[in-house]
């Protein structure tokens, strides 16, 4: 029985118990597994389309915005300001429905009669 019970502790021992190199050797193969892998291979594959959407939604969004820029809303300065501003300039710079062609033209050429 003795010899038996020496027999499994032998066999324990050479399947259980490492090797000296076996930490050099574990260390040895993820650096090489490192080095192969990519950003899509370290993530779960569950995460890649979730990814993907994203980021193309983020690069619409952006270029949205590029191409079609909000315009700014007016503020307190332009309704203090309002007041003072002539008829000719409102038409200037403010984007107001398009009067009749000879009202444009008496407003142009004539702007210090208005009141």
């Amino acid at each position: 029985m003795n010899q038996l019970r020496d027999f499994f502790e032998a066999e324990k021992k050479r399947i259980v118990a490492p090797g000296p190199f076996f930490t050099a050797r574990v260390m040895a193969r993820l650096k090489q597994q490192a080095a192969e892998n990519g950003i899509w291979d370290m993530m779960p594959r569950s995460m890649r389309p979730v990814l993907a959407v994203a980021l193309a939604l983020i690069l619409c969004f952006v270029a949205f915005e590029f191409f079609i820029p909000q315009l700014p809303q007016r503020g307190v300065v332009e309704s203090f300001l309002e007041s003072e501003e002539s008829p000719t300039e409102s038409f200037l710079y403010n984007d107001t429905d398009v009067p009749a062609r000879q009202v444009v033209l008496q407003q142009l050429i004539a702007p210090e009669d208005q009141p």
